[in-house]
């Protein structure tokens, strides 16, 4: 049996997702604003464990999502050698062992959390269009980072209710712009194959990343350090 991404996609199916991929191109610069008033009643212990969920969940489909698109699309050692390309998030000067996430100060790790998760906002939004229309892609991938665009934007409000609640009045820091564009939509297949691989690597290293976070600023918060 052939895997599940070789086989025809509904025509039906990828008519409707290119066309709505086509009217979200319109509003590809609105900014994004969120009601804050639902999260007021709700535990801060509870946005956290909600917040959790959520992004576990979303680390583990992004790495699936990865793991798919490249056992489909990524054919040889060499290829796969130069996916670790620097991702546009790294400019982002984040923890990288536990000692440096235990030092950093609530705020910071969660507008840290925040800008991540902002600064896929657009390449999300280009990879569901990409795999929307590329040859040999189909419905599970394409639907599985339609749920991981969607979540990352309920999360980003659940992190943000956090923010708010435990630092009122602390502002969002700027988030670094993805310049991959051209690369995703090159006529070249292999330079597009590439940058797509190399994209899934990028969401799956960030989406651990921010679960990591999340867990242990829960720990210092609501446990305080005693998990």
């Amino acid at each position: 049996m052939r895997p599940v991404l070789s086989q025809p996609c509904s025509w039906v199916l990828q008519v409707l997702l290119v066309s709505n991929l086509f009217l979200w191109e319109n509003i590809y610069s609105m900014p994004m604003c969120f009601d804050m008033e639902e999260y007021i009643e709700i535990p801060i212990e509870e946005l956290f464990d909600s917040a959790i969920v959520m992004a576990q969940y979303t680390s583990n489909l992004t790495r699936q999502i990865s793991e798919e698109f490249d056992a489909n699309f990524v054919h040889s050692l060499g290829y796969k050698a130069r996916n670790f390309s620097t991702c546009h998030t790294t400019l982002l000067a984040t923890p990288a062992s536990n000692e440096q996430i235990q030092q950093t100060k609530s705020d910071v790790l969660l507008k840290m959390m925040i800008s991540i998760s902002r600064a896929w906002y657009h390449p999300l939004k280009q990879l569901v269009r990409a795999l929307a229309t590329l040859e040999g892609a189909c419905k599970t991938i394409l639907l599985k980072v339609i749920e991981v665009e969607e979540t990352n934007q309920k999360f980003l409000e659940e992190i943000k209710a956090i923010l708010v609640r435990i630092h009122p009045g602390a502002e969002e820091n700027i988030y670094p712009a993805w310049m991959g564009l051209a690369d995703v939509r090159s006529a070249d297949e292999d330079t597009r194959h590439f940058a797509l691989s190399n994209l899934l690597h990028c969401l799956d290293s960030d989406t651990d990343k921010i679960a990591t976070y999340l867990e242990a600023l829960k720990c210092s918060i609501i446990h305080n350090n005693n998990c």
